[in-house]
């Protein structure tokens, strides 16, 4: 499953993404990203994995390539939040699907995320 974070926040929009996702939870986040998108041309993102346990199936996998190579253009500044090194591995990788500019940050930097992703 997924949670908005950052709601407060017009420039930035947050994602953190809670156990397996599935398919369902990709396209609900591909219809958020549009929404936030219509309404505030080019954010930043901060996408919070702490608790992400990785894909329930090859199909949600599947949407979250084609929700990021969708999207390649689209956010100013994509901040990845994690606490294990197989997410700074993963940042490495989806760099080669987006054109935003990616850094990844440890849980306890969380306030420095998103002031980096809104461009501060």
């Amino acid at each position: 499953m997924f949670r908005e974070t950052l709601e407060d926040h017009d420039d930035v929009i947050g994602i953190a993404c809670e156990g397996k996702l599935t398919e369902d939870d990709m396209k609900r986040i591909h219809a958020l990203l549009h929404e936030t998108l219509a309404a505030a041309g080019q954010p930043g993102m901060v996408i919070d994995l702490t608790g992400f346990d990785g894909f329930e199936s090859p199909s949600a996998l599947r949407e979250d390539v084609r929700m990021e190579t969708a999207h390649r253009n689209d956010f100013s500044r994509i901040a990845v939040i994690g606490d294990r090194k197989w997410i700074e591995w993963g940042t490495s990788l989806a760099k080669a699907l987006t054109r935003s500019e990616m850094q990844w940050f440890e849980p306890h930097d969380r306030n420095q995320a998103t002031d980096w992703a809104g461009g501060g």
